[in-house]
């Protein structure tokens, strides 16, 4: 694509964990149509370090994740420092610390902004102070926004109106599909055995950090008063509640029930042996690994929250609960447990819906926000 021929392109997230999770496919399409792209964010985990050694060139800022936080002076700073040394000519920017400190950037500098929101942080039954900041702070910087894209329906209804250049909604930030479908060749019950479960068990699966905005924790609560014990909880990946989570299931003799195993790379063969994926989640912009579990035709226990009404439909590829109504999810997970049509039903339209976000459905509608933005 001749719009980014020769063009220097600084990616500027917040976090060094959302380029590695979610932006390395849009780097290297723009690096095979001509660009050079380098990336400013914090370095938050091995993230930096990997990205790095797989050869993308990676600045050190100091962001903290709070817009709020007087650390951003300096990372602003720094970053202002690295556009007048490097001379980018486009600033395309990521999370909410990452976009305002990219599009002040952008201003200071007149040059083109791309700003993706991956999920504001203000949003239909959030906090009213806190929806009051975030909602003031997303519509000041639209003005200094060349092209703002959303990837969810209330985002984009949100943003209409606002004085960004371009105003565009995406499907998300891309699957690749070929990358997610049942691992035909393993062995399932060794696998199973492996995480502590039985062959016969019944999987509900999460996967994503322990912290209170994904509100696995309450999960927990809901596993112990399911009184059939074939129904066991999977839990991937780390973050701040481990430790507390950890004691619930010690407390409560759930060792047998519900594993714990941490950051995977195998999540193939996890979602292969899953049969049903829960994502209780207080906030979401549009769930990745939400669309990986329905490549695999994983039914879905949701919170009834932006994002997740996008991917499930009203009901239509698994179930959606209100986000802290225990006994809903437990219903919910039972339901889907005693009924092989609904099992059926809802993994044959998942396997189907999930295609519109495929990573090269995605990649041509930023393609069509190049052509027109910059």
């Amino acid at each position: 694509m001749e719009k980014f021929k020769n063009k220097k392109v600084l990616m500027v997230s917040t976090t060094d964990n959302m380029i590695w999770q979610f932006l390395v496919p849009h780097i290297k399409y723009m690096e095979e149509n001509g660009a050079t792209v380098e990336c400013a964010c914090a370095k938050t985990g091995f993230w930096f370090d990997e990205l790095a050694s797989n050869g993308l060139k990676l600045h050190e800022i100091s962001f903290a994740r709070s817009p709020l936080n007087p650390k951003n002076l300096k990372g602003y700073k720094q970053l202002k420092k690295l556009q007048k040394e490097n001379q980018y000519d486009i600033i395309y920017c990521q999370q909410p610390v990452g976009g305002v400190m990219g599009r002040l950037v952008a201003k200071k500098f007149k040059k083109p902004c791309i700003y993706v929101a991956h999920g504001f942080h203000f949003l239909k039954g959030g906090s009213k102070i806190k929806n009051l900041i975030f909602k003031t702070i997303e519509k000041h910087f639209a003005k200094h926004t060349t092209a703002l894209v959303t990837i969810n329906n209330e985002d984009y209804e949100a943003s209409k109106g606002w004085k960004a250049k371009h105003i565009y909604k995406v499907n998300g930030i891309g699957v690749d599909l070929s990358k997610y479908k049942p691992n035909t060749k393993l062995d399932t019950k060794a696998f199973k055995e492996s995480l502590g479960f039985e062959k016969e068990d019944f999987i509900v699966t999460s996967i994503g950090e322990l912290n209170e905005n994904k509100n696995t924790y309450q999960i927990l609560d809901v596993i112990k008063n399911i009184e059939n014990d074939k129904i066991k909880y999977l839990i991937v990946g780390q973050g701040p509640l481990k430790e507390q989570m950890e004691e619930f299931i010690k407390t409560n003799n759930l060792e047998n029930r519900i594993k714990l195993v941490g950051f995977r790379k195998d999540i193939q063969d996890i979602l292969t042996i899953s049969n049903v994926y829960i994502m209780p989640s207080h906030r979401e912009g549009l769930s990745r690994s939400m669309m990986e579990a329905m490549c695999f035709g994983l039914p879905v226990v949701a919170s009834r929250i932006r994002g997740n009404t996008d991917l499930v439909g009203e009901n239509e590829g698994g179930i959606l609960c209100e986000k802290c109504d225990k006994e809903a999810y437990k219903n919910a997970i039972l339901q889907i447990f005693e009924s092989k049509t609904l099992q059926k039903q809802y993994k044959d339209r998942n396997i189907s819906f999930v295609k519109n976000f495929d990573i090269d459905i995605v990649l041509k509608q930023f393609e069509d926000i190049y052509e027109e933005t910059l």
